[in-house]
C-alpha cells in the first residue's frame, strides 16, 4: 500500500497519558504498516509542535519533563520507506503536566486541638489538595484546598487517628490535573469538648440601614425605579467576607465600604445589579473570626452592598434556605429558591425596562423544572438560575455540574450562573434541543473574598447580560455575555478587588497587570468576550530583528503578531540579492539561518510588513561577519554549525567590522532598507548597555558580558538614531541582567517581568501613547520598587546599592536606609513618594504631603536627622522600633559623637544597644550631669564593648566579620604574602615614583598594620604562593599591580623572581618568614588569633550550581604542601584558634582560572564561620573548630546533587565525603 492510500485510511488514533515527577508516559495502540513513531510537543494553546523522540513500540515515555508546566502532545506514525518527514498516522492531542511529588509532610496538633499540615515543594504548580482517612480504611477523602505549603483544618470535625495526604494540582483546559500523593501523616486528634456558648460583643455593630436615596433600587412590587432604558443585568461574584475583615467590621471600621469602593460605583451604571451573598448575616450569632465552624457576617456587609449599587442579592442555596432576617431592613431584592422578598414582602417577578425577568436560587441536585413552571405562569419572560455547587475553592469543573447545567437549561433556565465555589471556572453555552443558547458561568469568583486557598480565587469577574426583545416574535433572548476583569489588591489583612482596567494598571505593575487579564481570561474561556465597558486590547504586529532580548518579546502574547524570521541575523549581513538554497545547507526548523544564506531581505520587507518594526545592534557587534564572493554572512551558532560553513570555510574571510569604514556602509544599506518601507515613527531601537551586576541563585555578582565591544555598539546605536530617528528604549542600563543556564552574563539574557514591560512599552510605542525617547523615568516606578522590595537583603548582602539607587537623588537615598518588610508594608506610599519626582530632601521637606502616614514620615524625619548628625531628633527613635537598615549609619553618627567630644575614645559601635548609646548622647547633650553620663557610657562601653575583628588575608573574610553577631569589621589587609611581611624594607626604590595610598607603596614600606589595630586577627595564607622577587637582601611580593608601577619598571626588572612552592632547597626561609610573621601579630594580638585553614579542590561550582573543574590544577599539590606548611608553623609559634572547615565545601565562581585568593565559596561556609568566629570570642569554644551544622550540611549537599543528577559516585565521594553515602548517585 503506497503512502498516499496509508494517509487517507489511517484516522486519528487514541492516546492514554500518565504522568509522574519529571515524567510523562505516552501508551497507544499498533498501528498497522508503522515502522516507528515521532513524538511532538507543543505549549498548550499553541500550534507549535516540535519532535520530541522517536520510539519503535507503542509506549514513549519522556523523562527531564519540567514539573507543573502543561504540555500538549501528539503521536505520528512513520514508515521508513516513506523517507524523513512523511507521516501517514496521527493521534489525537492529549494534555500532560508532570507534577512534582509533595514531600516532608508533617501533621501537628496544636493546643486548641486544630491540626495543622505543613510540606514541601519547589515547582509549579496552582494549589494543593488535601485528603484524609479517618477509619484506617486506606481510603482517602477530599478536605479542602491550599494555595501554599501549609493548611491549618479549622473546620476539619474528625477525631482520633486521622491520616493525611496532599497532592498538588495544575489547571488545563479547565480540568485539574492531579500529582502524585504525598507519603501520608499521621496526626490523632482530640474530641470536641462541648463548652458553654460564649457571649461576643457585637455592639459596634450598626443596627439601622441607612439613607440610600442616592441610589435606586427595586421597589416592593417589583418594578425598578430609575429613569434608564437599557436592559443590561450585572452579576457579581460571592460575597464571602474574610476573618480578618470581619474582625476590623465588628471594631466599628469601615473595610466593607473601602472593599466596594475601589470598583467606582459601576453596578450603579447598569439597569440591574446581583450579587451572590455567600454568608449567613446574622448579628446574634458568633461571626467566622469569632468561631470558624460558622459562616456568619456583621450585617453592615448589607450597608455596603447598597451603598455600592447593587440591587438584588442571590442567597447560596447550599448555606441557606431563606433570606437572612438581617436583611429586612434594607431595600435590597433577596432572591431565594423560588421568590424574591423585600423589606419581609415576597414577589415573584422584577420588571427591568418592561421586561419581567424571574430568579431562582438552589442547589445542584435540586429540580428546577417545577419553579421554572411557576415563574412562566407568573410572567417571567427571562429566567435567571444561581446554582450552588455545594463545594469551596475549586476552579474545576465537575462533570455532574455539567449535567445538571444541561438539565436546567432544558427545564427551561436563560441563564445559569454558579456560586458557593470562590474561584473563577469556566463559562460555557448549552445548545438545546428547542434551540435556545443558553449561557452558562460556573463560578465568576468572590466579588468580597475569604482568604484565598488557590490563585484563582485572587482574580474575578463581572459579568454583563444585556436582554434584547425581538420585535417580530416579542420574545426575550440574550443578545450579549461579556465580562469585566477584575483581581485583587491586599492592603494589610484586607482584599480589594480593583478593575483591570488601563486606568488601574498602576496598582499592580504593567507586567502583573498583563498577566492577571491574560488569568481571567484563560480560566473563562474562548466562548465570552470582554464586555464592551472593559477596553479590548489593540491588535498589533512587529517584525523582530535583533539578539535573545529581542526574542523574548511577546512570547505568549495572544494580543500581538510577531515575525521573527530575521531574529538572530546582523543587520550589517541582510542586504543582497536573493538566492535559491539548496535545502542540505540548512537544518530543518531553523528558520534564521535559511535567511541569512538566502539574503533577498528587501523583497522580503516589501511583503512582510508589520505594524511595527523592533530591533537592538547587540547582535551586529558580537556576531562575526563572512564573506563569500559578493554575499556577507552573519557568524552565529547556527551558522557556524551548518553545512554550508563547513564545505565553504576555507574560502570564508572575516571582515573586521570595528573599521567604521566596513560597518557604516553596510548599515546604511539596512537602514535604507528599513526606512523606505516603515515611517520612522513605527522604528523601534532597544538600546542595550552591560549592567555589570547579574542575578543568580539568590544573589546579585559582579560580572560583565565579554562576547560584545560595548564602545563599537554604542557608536552603531548613535549613527541609527541620527539617520532614522526611530522611537528609542533606553532603560536596560537600570536593571541587573540574569546568568543564562550555562553560567554566562550576556547584556541581552533579562529575566521575563523585564522583558514584557520592554514588550508592553512598544506597545504603547505603537498606538501612539509614548514620546521618541522612552527612559527609566517614563517607565513604571512600580515595577522598580517591587523589585527592589522582594530582593532588599540581596542587594545589601551584594553590596548592590550603587546599582539601584542613584546618588544623586533624595527619595533613593531615603529608600535604600529602610528594610524589606517596610517596604513591603508601606508600599503603596512609598511608591507615591517615588513618584512624585522630588529630587532633593529641601523639596520633599518643602512639597510633599505624607498625609496620615505618621510612620513613614516620623521615619524620613529620622533618616534626614542621622544625615545631618542631628542625633537629638526623636524621630530617630522609629528606626531602631522598625529595625531599619538606616541603624548602620545611626551607628556611625553615635561613634562621631562620643570620638568628637572625648566622651569614649577610639569608639566602636555595632547595631546592638543603640537605644542606650542615642539616651546617653541626648542626656550629655542637654547638660544633665556630663561627667556622670560620660562615665556611665564609659563603663557600659567597657562592658558590652564590640570586639573589632581584623583581617589578613583573603578579601571575603571580611564577609565572615560582617557576619558574626559579636564582632564589627576591622581592617581587610587583603593580597599581601605572609613571606614578605618581616622582610627588610628594599632601601634604593625610590618612593616618590608610588601613590602612599596604593597597595604597592604598603608592599614596599612594610606599612601593612595601622597604628590603631582591632581586638582579634583572622588570617589565612592564600597568597603565599604568589611569587616573589629578591631584590638584593629584600623580598617583595608580586601583589597585584606591582608589575604596572614606576617603581617595578626602574629598579625591579632585572630582579630575580621564584615561585615559593617550587622552592625546595630554601625552606629555611620559608620557615623564617612565617616564625616572623607570627610574632610579630602575636606581639600586636597576643592570644586573640585564629587562623582560617585554606585548601586547594580540584573542581568548583558555576553560579549555576553545577559541578566544574579548575582548569589551573598544575602544581596544585605543591601549592597545598605549601600552605599547610605555613600553617602548622604559625600555630605552633601562636597557640592561635583554628577554623577548619573550608574543605568541606566548594569554590563558587564563573571563571575556570579563578586565582586563590579570588575565590569566593558556597554561602554556608561564611555562615558557619562567622558563627566558629563568634563562639571564640565569647570563649564558649575549643581550640580548633570543624564541625559544620549537620541539619544545613545535609540541604547543602541535597541541593547540590539536585543541581547535578549525573554525578559520578567518584565523585560523590569527593564532594560529600563521609556523607557521600546518602547522597550517592548511580
Amino acid at each position: 500500500m503506497n503512502f498516499m492510500q496509508l494517509r487517507e485510511r489511517q484516522p486519528k488514533f487514541p492516546v492514554t497519558v500518565k504522568t509522574g515527577e519529571g515524567v510523562v508516559e505516552l501508551i497507544w495502540n499498533k498501528i498497522e504498516y508503522a515502522d516507528g513513531y515521532r513524538v511532538f510537543a507543543s505549549p498548550v494553546g499553541k500550534n507549535h509542535f516540535v519532535g520530541v523522540i522517536n520510539v519503535k513500540g507503542t509506549t514513549a515515555v519522556m523523562k527531564k519533563r519540567a514539573n507543573g508546566v502543561p504540555m500538549q502532545y501528539k503521536v505520528k506514525a512513520f514508515r521508513i520507506a516513506d523517507g524523513p518527514d512523511n507521516f501517514f498516522g496521527e493521534s489525537e492531542i492529549v494534555i500532560a503536566c508532570p507534577l512534582e511529588t509533595p514531600r516532608r509532610l508533617t501533621a501537628i496538633v496544636g493546643s486548641d486541638g486544630i491540626c495543622t499540615l505543613s510540606w514541601r515543594y519547589n515547582s509549579q504548580c496552582d494549589g494543593f489538595k488535601i485528603y484524609a482517612d479517618s477509619n484506617e480504611s486506606g481510603k482517602y477523602s477530599f478536605v479542602c484546598y491550599s494555595g501554599k505549603n501549609s493548611c491549618r483544618l479549622d473546620s476539619f470535625t474528625k477525631s482520633g487517628k486521622v491520616s493525611f495526604v496532599v497532592r498538588s494540582f495544575i489547571m488545563t483546559g479547565h480540568m485539574e490535573k492531579l500529582g502524585v500523593s504525598s507519603a501520608p501523616a499521621e496526626a490523632v486528634l482530640p474530641k470536641s469538648k462541648g463548652a458553654k456558648a460564649v457571649q461576643f460583643d457585637h455592639s459596634m455593630i450598626r443596627k439601622t440601614a441607612g439613607d440610600y436615596n442616592a441610589r435606586r433600587f427595586a421597589g416592593k412590587d417589583g418594578r425598578l425605579c430609575n429613569d434608564h432604558h437599557k436592559c443590561t443585568v450585572m452579576i457579581g461574584g460571592d460575597i464571602t467576607v474574610s476573618a480578618e475583615m470581619q474582625k476590623n467590621a465588628a471594631k466599628g471600621m469601615p473595610v466593607f465600604d473601602e472593599a466596594f469602593s475601589s470598583l467606582g460605583g459601576i453596578f450603579g451604571s447598569f439597569d440591574f445589579s446581583v450579587a451572590m451573598l455567600d454568608t449567613d448575616i446574622n448579628d446574634k450569632k458568633a461571626y467566622t473570626f469569632e468561631d470558624s465552624r460558622v459562616i456568619n457576617c456583621p450585617s453592615t456587609i448589607a450597608d455596603a452592598v447598597c451603598k455600592s449599587g447593587i440591587d438584588a442579592l442571590a442567597v447560596n442555596a447550599g448555606l441557606l434556605q431563606r433570606a437572612p432576617q438581617s436583611l429586612e431592613k434594607y431595600p435590597l431584592t433577596v432572591i431565594t429558591e423560588n421568590d424574591c422578598t423585600q423589606g419581609g414582602e415576597k414577589f415573584s417577578i422584577v420588571n427591568i425596562n418592561n421586561i419581567n425577568v424571574g430568579f431562582i436560587s438552589a442547589t445542584v441536585n435540586k429540580d428546577i423544572s417545577q419553579y421554572v413552571s411557576q415563574l412562566r405562569k407568573a410572567g417571567a419572560e427571562y429566567i435567571f438560575f444561581f446554582c450552588s455547587w455545594n463545594e469551596r475553592h475549586t476552579p474545576a469543573v465537575k462533570p455532574k455540574w455539567r449535567n445538571q447545567a444541561v438539565k436546567a437549561a432544558e427545564s427551561g433556565a436563560d441563564i445559569i450562573i454558579g456560586n458557593g465555589l470562590n474561584a473563577i471556572a469556566e463559562y460555557d453555552v448549552i445548545e438545546c434541543a428547542d434551540g435556545r443558547r443558553v449561557p452558562v458561568a460556573y463560578s465568576l469568583g468572590s466579588l468580597i473574598p475569604a482568604d484565598p486557598a488557590t490563585r484563582f480565587e485572587k482574580i474575578g469577574a463581572l459579568l454583563c447580560v444585556r436582554l434584547k426583545r425581538d420585535t417580530a416574535t416579542g420574545k426575550v433572548n440574550t443578545d450579549l455575555c461579556g465580562y469585566i476583569p477584575y483581581a485583587f489588591k491586599d492592603y494589610g489583612t484586607e482584599h480589594r478587588e480593583v478593575l483591570l482596567s488601563d486606568d488601574n494598571a498602576r496598582y499592580f505593575g504593567l507586567s502583573v497587570y498583563d498577566t492577571l487579564k491574560k488569568q481571567v481570561a484563560t480560566a473563562l474561556g474562548s466562548k465570552i468576550e470582554l464586555a464592551r465597558y472593559a477596553e479590548k486590547p489593540e491588535q498589533h504586529s512587529f517584525a523582530l530583528l535583533g539578539s535573545a532580548l529581542i526574542s523574548e518579546l511577546f512570547k505568549d502574547d495572544n494580543d500581538v503578531e510577531t515575525d521573527r524570521s530575521h531574529l538572530f541575523i546582523s543587520q550589517l549581513t541582510m542586504n543582497g540579492a536573493h538566492c535559491d538554497v539548496d535545502e542540505k545547507y540548512f537544518r530543518d526548523g531553523v528558520v534564521p539561518l535559511y535567511y541569512n544564506l538566502s539574503k533577498g531581505y528587501d523583497e522580503y520587507l516589501a511583503e512582510n510588513k508589520a505594524d511595527a518594526l523592533i530591533t537592538d545592534l547587540y547582535y551586529a557587534v558580537s556576531t562575526p561577519v563572512y564573506r563569500l564572493g559578493d554575499s556577507l554572512y552573519s557568524g552565529g551558532k547556527a551558522f557556524i554549525q551548518s553545512r554550508f560553513y563547513e564545505e565553504n570555510k576555507s574560502q570564508l574571510k572575516r571582515l573586521d567590522i570595528k573599521d567604521e569604514a566596513v560597518w557604516k556602509p553596510l548599515l546604511d544599506k539596512f537602514i535604507d532598507s528599513v526606512t523606505a518601507v516603515y515611517d520612522r515613527e513605527k522604528i523601534i531601537l532597544v538600546r542595550i548597555t552591560d549592567p555589570k551586576l547579574y542575578y543568580v541563585n539568590g544573589r546579585y555578582v559582579r560580572s560583565a558580558d565579554r562576547s560584545c565591544n560595548f564602545r563599537l555598539l554604542l557608536d552603531m546605536e548613535n549613527y541609527f538614531i541620527r539617520r532614522v530617528s526611530p522611537k528609542v528604549i533606553d532603560i536596560s542600563r537600570f536593571y541587573p541582567g540574569v546568568i543564562n543556564k550555562r553560567g554566562r552574563s550576556y547584556a541581552v539574557c533579562r529575566d521575563e517581568h523585564f522583558r514584557n514591560n520592554i514588550s508592553l512599552i512598544a506597545k504603547s510605542i505603537c498606538s501612539g501613547n509614548k514620546a521618541n525617547y522612552v527612559n527609566s523615568l517614563a517607565y513604571d516606578p512600580e515595577i522598580w520598587l517591587t523589585e527592589v522590595a522582594e530582593n532588599f537583603d540581596i542587594i545589601k548582602a551584594g553590596k548592590a546599592d550603587s546599582f539601584f539607587f542613584s546618588t544623586s537623588n533624595a527619595v533613593d537615598y531615603f529608600i535604600s536606609r529602610l528594610s524589606r518588610d517596610f517596604i513591603c508594608a508601606e508600599f503603596k506610599d512609598i511608591l507615591r513618594l517615588k513618584t512624585s519626582e522630588l529630587v532633593t530632601f529641601n523639596e520633599i521637606r518643602a512639597c510633599y504631603d505624607f498625609g496620615r502616614n505618621a510612620v513613614l514620615k516620623r521615619v524620613y524625619n529620622g533618616i534626614c536627622a542621622i544625615r545631618k548628625g542631628d542625633i537629638a531628633n526623636a524621630d530617630i527613635d522609629e528606626i531602631i522600633r522598625l529595625g531599619l537598615y538606616a541603624q548602620s549609619d545611626l551607628a556611625k553618627a553615635l561613634e562621631s559623637f562620643y570620638n568628637k567630644n572625648g566622651i569614649i575614645r577610639n569608639c566602636v559601635l555595632s547595631t546592638k544597644d543603640l537605644s542606650f548609646y542615642l539616651k546617653c548622647a541626648r542626656l550629655w547633650m542637654a547638660g544633665t550631669d556630663k561627667d556622670a553620663v560620660a562615665q556611665l557610657a564609659r563603663k557600659y562601653y567597657e562592658k558590652h564593648r564590640p570586639v573589632i575583628l581584623d583581617v589578613f588575608g583573603r578579601a571575603d573574610g571580611g564577609d565572615i566579620s560582617e557576619l558574626a553577631d559579636g564582632a564589627v569589621k576591622g581592617s581587610v589587609i587583603s593580597g599581601y604574602s605572609a613571606l614578605t611581611v618581616c622582610s627588610e624594607k628594599p632601601a634604593d626604590i625610590d618612593l616618590s615614583y608610588i601613590d602612599d595610598k596604593s597597595a604597592v607603596f604598603t608592599e614596599l614600606t612594610r606599612s601593612y598594620f595601622a597604628n590603631s589595630h582591632g581586638d582579634w586577627l583572622l588570617v589565612d595564607f592564600s597568597d603565599i604562593v604568589k611569587p616573589i622577587y629578591r631584590h638584593r637582601s629584600a623580598y617583595v611580593a608580586s601583589i597585584d599591580e606591582l608589575c604596572c608601577s614606576m617603581a617595578y619598571r626602574a629598579f625591579m626588572t632585572d630582579d630575580e623572581v621564584f615561585e615559593p612552592f617550587k622552592e625546595n632547597d630554601d625552606s629555611k626561609f620559608i620557615e623564617k618568614a612565617i616564625s616572623d610573621f607570627a610574632r610579630t601579630v602575636k606581639a600586636k594580638y597576643g592570644k586573640n588569633i585564629i587562623l582560617r585553614k585554606t585548601y586547594l579542590p580540584l573542581n568548583r561550582l558555576d553560579i549555576t550550581g553545577r559541578i566544574r573543574p579548575f582548569d589551573d590544577t598544575e602544581f596544585i599539590s605543591e601549592k597545598e604542601n605549601l600552605i599547610s606548611r605555613a600553617e602548622e608553623i604559625f600555630v605552633k609559634c601562636t597557640e592561635c584558634y583554628i577554623i577548619d572547615y573550608e574543605s568541606r565545601y566548594l569554590p563558587v565562581c564563573a571563571d575556570k582560572n579563578a586565582d586563590i585568593s579570588e575565590r569566593m565559596l558556597e554561602s554556608d561556609f561564611y555562615k558557619e564561620a562567622a558563627a566558629a568566629v563568634d563562639r571564640i570570642i565569647s570563649g564558649t569554644s575549643k581550640k580548633t573548630v570543624n564541625n559544620v551544622d549537620i541539619v544545613g550540611y545535609l540541604e547543602r549537599c541535597e541541593r547540590i546533587r539536585k543541581d547535578n543528577p549525573d554525578m559520578s559516585a567518584e565523585l560523590s565521594r569527593e564532594i560529600f565525603g563521609g556523607a557521600s553515602e546518602i547522597f550517592m548517585t548511580e
